[in-house]
């Protein structure tokens, strides 16, 4: 080393600098919500306060608003549940503890409720004060009042709120940053490098572009067409918010806790979703990293550990097959498992070729950037750790100074996992968010990993085959070469790489344990250490299969029969995926079976494999057959199902979406394929006829725990009927008096409200007509199609929206009634129905552009590129939507539950959710999900202010203890 002193003090600078950085002190945002505005009138309103317990309250209650409300009436309430404050004209109640109200004479009293750090104090109209010590601040999900505006003057709430984690950096901690970065640079410059002398003949790749050029065009082909990854909408929405706010908050969940010191790739997502929202966009960064995760994998990895065969046609094409069948089913879109994925690859190619210092600090630098990524980028040391030997005899060559300075230079380097980590956030926020992260879950432990291979064994989304073959195959691959390999005389270069790559597929297994969560998607961040080892282990099997003798062809036939086995167990898994209302998949709720084979049955793989190796007269050749074959299904029912997918059905494909991106088509994705159908006024009943009921009750016959959507006799439900009766199962029939049908515009049409099933026996039907002098001449009746709930609990069963647009009603026809049916005796077997009202058709884009903000559940969050105007979450407050796209039930509303800190708790906990009718274009019978709007109060009635404070990392902001 030249420079030994320079190197030592420069790493030890950045040391210092990545160390201090947590405790450095940053510029911490306070919002200060006041209700209501200032000249403003009082009316009840939405506050979506993150965490629930705001740092203070202060609440203040004129007298005149006690007396108006009485003992009873509500005069403020912050949500509804024990942990709120709750007003009335008589007492205050606190987290579930009652304080009265002594009235008071005088024209101005009021009382008071102070809540901070401290406790509660409330003090009444008569001056007497209540110290409620260590009570907690009472939760706020909004302001509502039973009082009109009159009544309520005088009212008046102030709430404050510090988000520990909405930071921006202070000067200390630019220069920290600068600094420990500069230092980094300047190391790598300065450590040694070993300048080989370069061969005169260098390998010609010219012989193989078109397998690279096959890899890369079905990565961008798998672009288009693949499926979405579990959280995509999740991930993409995170970004939006920190490219809008700065917020790296979780958006749905946990008090908007960032995923620190996870949080890298949604802040690399962050500038995408600047220039656009659109799928195929955000599909960009996972498809290039898996064309540099390619040539990490066919020119680092296997150029190192094949050094004569990696650039062969044949070795080539079985490492694209298996990259191809480990990447496509795990890495495509937003999740982090893609940059993980391509960390570990490019460390275990480095692992293998680096020869100097300067080498190290390179590996040094990726384990530094791929650990902040992701819980499972801890799996990049799996390389390192096998190969650490020869990793050590680099560091220790030379004397003992140039020892300590190439340890400082990595230190230095490493520690650049602290500047990307704590740049913008600090010790406090690091703490919180992993309490709030531990108590809402999921946060298992390091023994409960083998629920990942549950949920790959399972039969959902997780379990798939194309999911399950990669890592079944590569795990049954490791005994393979183990057996082929450990003997000392068979170990070889090509045992000796084969016993490296098992072990370091081997190794990132077992530290996936460490990860907090355990779903099987994870399992996509070793797509290059499973493609290498299956690839080497082929090509260790080819070659012991030159020279068979006794114990090769036995191993051969266990290997074979272990493989085997692990195929069959994959292809038992169902070709399933996540948020299947975009692509119809063949087998998408069971095991494949191509051409009627059954794949989960040993004996096609026994035939294929007997029939292949029968041709060569090589037993040993048996399990490198076994796995060509199997990755070579797999990769066929994987793009083959996915190309019949929008050919299948194109309504509301996500293919179809991409490819309408591309040509210039629709680009406001699923938007482009779904209508709205609001409600008209109800029709008025004729005196052409009254109804005729048997079995029927009018205003009755529905369970009291599933409303209809009007109470009976008002709205929607003005006219209502049903045939539950408690306790017996009843049949019978139903037909409604004719109602008046005015005349319709094109995208009008006449609807009704219905809950029970119209099917297995059961039928409702429209009947139209024409009115003349002898009453009225049926034109012809028509059967809506009906789409009941996935999912639907019987106890609360769902009330639906059935109708019929004015282009398929009789011409003619200005009278219309509704014949239903009750023939099913079975616990669901019952029927109820409205009477009809008219509706109107319009697309989803047309009926959210004044409909904003506009809050898409994160399932299918990743889907409408058209909506911008989204809730916004940021310094411990968030902007309440205004509709709901939520995603196919059952629905999964993450941001609504309490129980695990939703964000946007109080769309239920003081508002209420309306469902608008909608359907998918052409195919009313597919749950595509649901639009809802929000009513009940005013949305964000209040001033909000935000205040920036100067704090250090640590003891800066108070830490709020979680709570469900």
């Amino acid at each position: 080393m030249t420079h030994p002193w320079p190197t030592m003090l420069l790493g030890l600078i950045g040391v210092l600098a990545g160390l201090a950085l947590p405790f450095a002190p940053t510029w911490v945002q306070t919002s200060t919500v006041t209700w209501p505005v200032p000249g403003q009138a009082v009316t009840s309103s939405s506050a979506a306060i993150v965490p629930y317990r705001p740092t203070t309250l202060t609440a203040t209650v004129p007298c005149s608003a006690l007396r108006a409300a009485g003992p009873d009436r509500t005069v403020l309430e912050t949500g509804t549940g024990p942990g709120t404050l709750d007003v009335t004209g008589a007492r205050v109640r606190v987290d579930g503890r009652t304080v009265p109200l002594a009235p008071s004479a005088a024209a101005d009293c009021r009382a008071a409720v102070t809540a901070g750090p401290g406790g509660v104090t409330v003090e009444s109209p008569d001056g007497r004060r209540t110290e409620l010590t260590g009570q907690p601040v009472p939760q706020v999900f909004g302001f509502r009042t039973d009082l009109g505006p009159r009544a309520a003057a005088g009212l008046s709430v102030t709430v404050e709120v510090t988000d520990p984690f909405a930071t921006t950096p202070g000067a200390l901690k630019i220069a920290l940053v600068a600094a420990q970065l500069g230092a980094s640079a300047a190391v790598v410059v300065l450590l040694p490098r070993v300048r080989r002398r370069r061969p005169r003949h260098r390998p010609r790749w010219r012989r193989v572009w078109w397998v690279d050029a096959a890899v890369v065009t079905t990565l961008l082909g798998w672009a288009v067409i693949g499926p979405l990854a579990v959280d995509d909408g999740w991930a993409s929405m995170i970004a939006r918010n920190v490219a809008a706010t700065g917020s790296p908050g979780n958006y749905y969940r946990w008090w908007n806790a960032p995923e620190v010191p996870f949080a890298f790739s949604q802040e690399l997502l962050a500038p995408l979703t600047s220039v656009s929202i659109a799928p195929l966009w955000l599909r960009l960064p996972s498809t290039l990293l898996a064309v540099a995760t390619w040539y990490a994998l066919s020119r680092g990895v296997l150029g190192a550990l094949l050094p004569v065969r990696a650039a062969t046609i044949r070795v080539r094409v079985i490492a694209a097959l298996c990259l191809l069948a480990a990447w496509l089913p795990f890495n495509l879109g937003t999740r982090p498992e893609s940059f993980v994925a391509l960390g570990v690859t490019a460390a275990f190619a480095l692992s293998l070729r680096v020869r100097d210092p300067r080498g190290l600090g390179v590996l040094a630098l990726v384990l530094a950037v791929t650990v902040p990524v992701s819980p499972s980028g801890v799996i990049v040391a799996a390389p390192i750790l096998v190969c650490a030997p020869r990793l050590l005899a680099i560091l220790r060559g030379g004397a003992r100074t140039r020892l300590i300075a190439t340890a400082s230079a990595l230190s230095c380097l490493l520690a650049v996992a602290l500047t990307i980590v704590f740049a913008d956030q600090t010790w406090d926020g690091l703490l919180i968010a992993s309490d709030w992260h531990t108590f809402f879950g999921p946060a298992l432990p390091w023994w409960d990993e083998p629920d990942r291979y549950r949920y790959l064994l399972g039969g959902d989304q997780q379990g798939s085959a194309a999911k399950r073959l990669p890592i079944l195959l590569a795990a049954a691959m490791i005994p393979v070469v183990g057996l082929l390999a450990l003997p000392r005389r068979r170990r070889d270069v090509v045992g000796r790489a084969a016993l490296r790559t098992a072990a370091v597929f081997g190794v990132a297994l077992a530290l996936f344990a460490v990860s907090p969560s355990k779903w099987s998607y994870h399992l996509g961040a070793v797509a290059g250490p499973a493609a290498a080892l299956l690839t080497v282990g082929v090509v260790l099997v080819a070659r012991r299969a030159r020279t068979p003798d006794r114990y090769t062809n036995v191993v051969a036939a266990a290997g074979t029969a272990l493989l085997i086995a692990a195929a069959a167990v994959s292809f038992d898994g169902p070709n399933s995926w996540w948020l299947p209302v975009v692509y119809d998949v063949p087998w998408e709720a069971e095991p494949p079976r191509p051409l009627g084979l059954s794949l989960n049955s040993p004996l096609p793989w026994l035939v294929a494999v007997a029939a292949v190796t029968a041709s060569g007269r090589r037993l040993a050749r048996a399990p490198a057959v076994t796995t060509m074959i199997a990755v070579g299904a797999a990769l066929a029912l994987l793009l083959g199902s996915f190309a019949a997918a929008p050919l299948r059905r194109s309504e509301g494909s996500l293919a179809t979406v991409n490819l309408n991106r591309l040509t210039g088509g629709g680009v406001c994705g699923l938007a482009d394929d779904v209508e709205v159908l609001p409600d008209g006024p109800t029709l008025a009943a004729s005196a052409d006829g009254g109804e005729q009921l048997t079995g029927f009750a009018p205003g009755a016959g529905y369970p009291p725990a599933a409303p209809p959507p009007d109470p009976p006799g008002r709205g929607a439900s003005t006219y209502l009927w049903g045939s539950l009766t408690p306790g017996t199962e009843s049949t019978g029939r139903a037909t409604s008096p004719w109602f008046v049908l005015p005349p319709q515009p094109a995208n009008g049409g006449v609807t009704t409200s219905v809950a029970g099933r119209t099917d297995g026996g059961n039928r409702l039907a429209f009947e139209f007509g024409r009115a003349g002098g002898d009453g009225v001449t049926p034109l012809g009746e028509i059967v809506p199609a009906d789409r009941p709930a996935a999912g639907e609990d019987p106890a609360h069963p769902l009330w639906r929206s059935l109708g019929v647009d004015a282009t398929a009603v009789p011409a003619g026809a200005d009278r219309v009634r509704i014949d239903a049916v009750d023939a099913r005796t079975d616990p669901l077997g019952w029927l109820a129905f409205t009477g009809p009202r008219l509706r109107s058709v319009i697309g989803l884009t047309a009926f959210l552009a004044d409909k904003g903000p506009v809050l898409v559940g994160w399932p299918v969050a990743f889907l409408f590129p058209c909506i911008h105007d989204v809730p916004w979450v940021r310094a411990g407050v968030a902007s309440t939507p205004l509709t709901v796209i939520e995603s196919p039930r059952p629905s999964l509303i993450e941001d609504r539950r309490r129980d695990v800190g939703g964000v946007f708790a109080t769309l239920t906990v003081l508002g209420q959710l309306h469902e608008v009718p909608s359907r998918l274009v052409g195919r009313p019978d597919v749950d595509w999900g649901s639009v809802q709007v929000f009513g009940g109060l005013a949305r964000d009635a209040y001033r909000r202010t935000v205040t920036r404070e100067l704090v250090p990392g640590i003891g800066g902001v108070a830490h709020p203890a979680p709570e469900r």
